[in-house]
């Protein structure tokens, strides 16, 4: 199905992992909340989730999404 048959739904969607220094996620994750959301939503990139992984207390796992290629160039570029 074309992607614009699913009007604001992300053509584009992007898995963010990241292993941290033991002990330090939950202040990344206090970062990510404080400084990075507004601001990757304000240059059309949607934060679609955030996760912390049960199985690793170091690890980090985040999900955004994007409408085409082009929207993910731009929004990284303007980030």
């Amino acid at each position: 199905m074309p992607s614009n048959d699913l009007p604001g739904l992300p053509a584009v969607i992007e898995l963010r992992q990241y292993t941290l220094r033991p002990g330090r996620r939950d202040e990344l994750v206090d970062l990510f909340e404080r400084e990075f959301v507004e601001s990757q939503e304000e240059v059309g990139m949607r934060v679609l989730g955030q996760f912390r992984d049960l199985d690793d207390p170091d690890r980090f796992v985040w999900l955004r999404g994007f409408p085409d290629m082009a929207s993910r160039r731009r929004g990284l570029t303007e980030f």
